[in-house]
């Protein structure tokens, strides 16, 4: 038996928006391969295999095999008190948590069973992190194809995040290679190939970005640039705040005059942050702030009831890097290297 403390398992559950959020909020982690009926007894992979075979006669078996040792994983070797990572579908962030009870076949809950996801643990989690916590390689191994795997060798990676203290954690990123087990190939179960190339992409920018520093504001200013707008930092001046000054014309006669403050960290930024920036527009000015972590609940709610606030979260910013990246300047687009590419749809 393994010892628990040095256990990481990474789930990906359900595509079901409301599935995700209850298992979010109820303390739990799922999986699919319903049909196969109640895991409990398929205590070998010999079982599981044969189980897989009767339940999905049309399986290849590649994808057979990438999926019956998952199932087994999940429902008999995951053992309480092992760590487990949750990437949040759709978000920056990733939840951590403790396995918190035994496997669990829950067919009487309806939503669960319709939704194909009955395969149940119970977690406990422990804290909400942003990706960007992490090293490219263990997020690399976190965005694993499969709906559960293993990523032990990123432990002291989960550790470190959860005391708050990750950054001193993160591994170097220059001869990791992550080769994936049988029990880790691509199976539908898990996330797409060009999901998993946008996240990558993403957790690059975002990395280089934290690093940056001040010149943030300079890629900040560069985007605006791209979309149009004449833009300037304020560095070595006395910006009162904002870290950019951007208008839709050379002069800086027409409105609206925006006023852009860019945070590099990656915490979550509050209303006070937020009404400072916003105290220090006149009329016709509105003012965006820009930053790399997220925004609470209060900061949220000051841009819903001022229609010149504007947030722009890292998820976002990285959007809009990439849909003017042809439009940088060169100089930009040498800093960070991107090339488009294609992969099949589904």
């Amino acid at each position: 038996m393994s010892d628990a403390t040095n256990r990481v398992w990474v789930v990906h559950i359900s595509n079901n928006a409301e599935i995700a959020l209850r298992a979010k909020h109820e303390g739990f982690i799922c999986v699919g391969w319903t049909a196969i009926g109640d895991l409990t007894s398929l205590d070998t992979r010999d079982k599981m295999k044969a189980a897989i075979r009767a339940a999905f006669p049309k399986w290849s078996d590649a994808h057979v095999r990438s999926s019956y040792g998952q199932a087994f994983r999940f429902a008999h070797e995951m053992r309480i008190g092992e760590k487990v990572v949750y990437p949040i579908k759709g978000s920056r962030d990733l939840m951590i948590g403790d396995v918190a009870g035994p496997y669990r076949w829950a067919a009487d809950d309806q939503e669960l069973y319709k939704g194909d996801y009955c395969n149940v643990r119970k977690v406990t989690w422990i804290k909400t992190v942003p990706r960007i916590t992490f090293s490219r390689p263990a997020l690399h191994s976190f965005g694993s194809f499969s709906s559960v795997s293993s990523s032990d060798e990123f432990l002291d990676e989960v550790k470190a995040a959860i005391k708050g203290d990750a950054g001193s954690a993160k591994k170097s990123t220059a001869d990791q290679q992550l080769d994936p087990t049988e029990d880790e190939a691509p199976t539908a179960e898990g996330v797409n190939q060009a999901d998993q190339t946008i996240q990558e992409t993403e957790d690059y920018l975002l990395e280089q970005w934290s690093r940056t520093g001040q010149d943030f504001e300079e890629v900040v200013a560069s985007v605006f640039r791209a979309m149009g707008y004449t833009a300037i930092t304020q560095r070595g001046t006395h910006d009162l705040g904002a870290d950019v000054i951007a208008h839709p014309d050379p002069l800086g006669v027409q409105p609206p005059r925006l006023k852009i403050q860019a945070k590099s960290g990656t915490g979550s930024v509050g209303a006070p942050a937020v009404k400072q920036l916003r105290g220090i527009c006149n009329e016709g000015e509105k003012a965006i702030l820009i930053s790399l972590g997220s925004f609470s609940n209060d900061a949220l709610h000051v841009q819903q009831n001022d229609a010149n606030v504007v947030l722009i979260d890292g998820g976002r910013f990285v959007k809009l890097f990439l849909d003017y990246y042809e439009q940088l300047e060169p100089e930009m687009r040498h800093r960070f290297p991107l090339r488009r590419v294609y992969v099949p749809s589904d």
